[in-house]
């Protein structure tokens, strides 16, 4: 990709034909489901209303810009997704991936502020669990500064972001090398 996208809009431009992944199938995947979300916010929808990223992606997919192969680390160093709508953190993380192989694959990560979209993992302690207590310890561990600065560390930005910069205990390192977010 000779210029990288930087808006939904920009992936309707003919210079991205047959360029345009998703991660997965909209249906299965919540990466995938994500992305249709934002094309959707992007294009006029809302939290009640995913119909307009449908529409983008039917028309994208009429137009010949949207591929339906599922993007990944071996089919984007292949050549065959070029662009992939998927979360920053592996994105990110596949550009890691390849400078650390030595892959002839230049690799970035663009963020459309046009349809800005934020998804948290939820984690659950099971109650009749084995042992209960050593799972709650391991969520606060998961939670905990030093914890979160791990996920920081492959990209994943803590749902502690806000708290823990105010308090010192952000990796001021690892935040430097996360795009910049806007909404």
């Amino acid at each position: 990709v000779k210029t990288c996208p930087s808006t939904f809009a920009d992936l309707r431009k003919p210079e991205y034909k047959g360029q345009v992944a998703l991660n997965g199938d909209p249906t299965k995947s919540g990466s995938a489901f994500a992305g249709v979300y934002a094309a959707a916010l992007a294009n006029g929808g809302s939290f009640g209303d995913i119909q307009p990223g449908i529409d983008f992606f039917a028309e994208l997919s009429k137009n010949g810009n949207f591929i339906p192969v599922e993007s990944s680390a071996t089919t984007i160093a292949k050549g065959q997704t070029p662009i992939s709508l998927d979360w920053d953190f592996l994105n990110l993380g596949y550009a890691d991936e390849f400078r650390e192989k030595g892959a002839d694959v230049d690799w970035r990560t663009a963020i459309p502020f046009d349809g800005s979209f934020a998804e948290y993992y939820a984690n659950g302690v099971n109650k009749d669990a084995p042992h209960p207590a050593a799972a709650r310890l391991w969520q606060e561990y998961v939670f905990s500064p030093e914890g979160q600065n791990i996920r920081l560390g492959a990209y994943a930005r803590p749902v502690l972001m806000d708290a823990m910069e105010k308090d010192g205990t952000l990796d001021k390192a690892a935040t430097e090398k996360l795009p910049t977010v806007e909404g």
